[in-house]
């Protein structure tokens, strides 16, 4: 009797996969959930595409020029932006963020290459220091449809480096964000 009631405990199992209703060939899966989320904006004005993956070529300069004068040449580079509605908004100010140089305070650390003891610096239009994750002076939008905001940015000597002669001549790449708000 105890034989028998293990054996057709063991069946059981077997019994209830071949008992269960099959729907031909198909096989269900398990699922899981998908959540979508967004946001709908008024958006003021559109980056232009040439300005949303930008490659600036700051040249080359001489180590003696960064112990002489702190820095090398200002390298302009524009923002535009397209199709703008006159009258949503006055004014668009742009905030950069990127790796911060911990011997520049607010500047722009180089994120590759072999050059050492420098940084990149950022201006806007007006010859103003933009320091990392702080907005720019507002640009005022004109009427017209296409707007330039024109920065530049320039590299820049770490100061210890300068007062020690020890900036390490190199090549170097620095990337920066940057963020449009409107006001």
């Amino acid at each position: 009797m105890l034989r028998t009631l293990w054996i057709g405990l063991a069946l059981c199992p077997l019994l209830a996969v071949t008992a269960a209703p099959r729907a031909s060939n198909d096989l269900e899966l398990l699922g899981n959930t998908v959540h979508l989320h967004g946001r709908i904006i008024d958006q003021p004005c559109v980056v232009a595409p040439e300005s949303l993956e930008q490659e600036v070529e700051m040249g080359v300069v001489d180590v003696r020029e960064l112990y002489a004068n702190g820095a090398g040449a200002q390298v302009p580079f524009v923002i535009r932006l397209t199709n703008c509605k006159p009258g949503i908004f006055r004014m668009a100010k742009v905030t950069f963020t990127g790796a911060q140089d911990a011997q520049l305070s607010g500047g722009l650390a180089f994120s590759a290459g072999s050059a050492k003891g420098a940084g990149i610096r950022l201006y806007d239009a007006t010859q103003t220091q933009l320091d990392l994750g702080t907005a720019s002076r507002g640009y005022v939008l004109g009427g017209s449809t296409e707007n330039e905001l024109l920065f530049s940015a320039r590299v820049e000597g770490h100061p210890g480096a300068i007062a020690a002669k020890s900036i390490t001549p190199g090549d170097y790449t620095a990337v920066a964000n940057f963020i449009v708000s409107y006001e």
